[in-house]
């Protein structure tokens, strides 16, 4: 086999690994916030060190399966939740989802009926 493909495909691999490093961090971050909830909050409350919590957030660390499952009951939200993400995302096409899903989270369900009408 030819080594200078093995290299490049070797390296393609762990840019699209850093690149859902990323996006799992942004979604933690993304959620921790949503919940109000600091790292050290959180990380009380996950029994994880929160300097562990702000390494995974930044994309410097890979979390464990139990890890993820921990957070996730922390935050109350789905394993689902944190790790649904597309493959390539804008970073302002994301931000623009996070502000809707946010601004929607707390309405009532008349108020969510209008804004799917709307959005239709």
């Amino acid at each position: 086999m030819d080594h200078e493909y093995i290299s490049q495909e070797s390296e393609k691999m762990k840019q699209e690994e850093y690149q859902i490093l990323k996006q799992l961090g942004q979604r933690i971050r993304y959620y921790r916030r949503l919940k109000n909830l600091t790292q050290e909050g959180l990380g009380e409350q996950a029994n994880v060190s929160y300097k562990y919590i702000g390494e995974i957030e930044r994309g410097r660390k890979k979390a464990s399966i139990i890890v993820m499952y921990r957070l996730s009951c922390a935050m109350q939200v789905s394993m689902t939740d944190l790790i649904s993400f597309s493959m390539i995302q804008c970073g302002s096409h994301q931000k623009c989802m996070q502000s809707i899903i946010r601004f929607l989270e707390n309405k009532n369900t008349e108020e969510l009926k209008r804004a799917f009408n709307l959005l239709k």
